[in-house]
């Protein structure tokens, strides 16, 4: 048995406490996409120590959806496609709304990984392929 990497446990939106379980209860692509647990549970650790915790979540959120306007931005360069201010703009805030419930997701998972430490003595059986 081992701890699985920060990495996949942020991407995986897991437990910053055992990254193990799930932080958010629902799929993200439904209408409770923004629905948290309580508590781990798996470890009992709490998801939100504070009020407004993940107000810092914002700054992360808005680092994600510039990098998105930018591989947009990019995209269209690259593919050499021509269009007016409209189009681009249309393009960016299609892709940021689609992309909008992962970002969310992502951010908190972010956040919460920053500032929750991982648990001592709790240990993860790897997924066996």
């Amino acid at each position: 048995m081992k701890n699985k990497s920060l990495i996949i446990s942020i991407v995986n939106q897991q437990c910053p406490g055992c990254r193990s379980e799930k932080m958010f209860i629902g799929p993200a692509y439904s209408k409770k996409f923004n629905k948290m647990h309580k508590k781990c549970p798996r470890c009992s650790q709490t998801l939100e120590p504070e009020p407004g915790f993940y107000t810092g979540a914002m700054y992360i959120s808005y680092a994600l959806q510039v990098a998105i306007i930018v591989a947009v931005v990019v995209a269209t360069k690259v593919l050499r496609v021509e269009g007016t201010v409209g189009w681009y703009l249309g393009w960016i805030a299609g892709i940021n709304l689609l992309f909008f419930p992962l970002s969310y997701r992502i951010s908190r998972s972010i956040w919460a990984h920053l500032f929750i430490p991982l648990k001592d003595g709790i240990q993860v059986k790897a997924k066996e392929s």
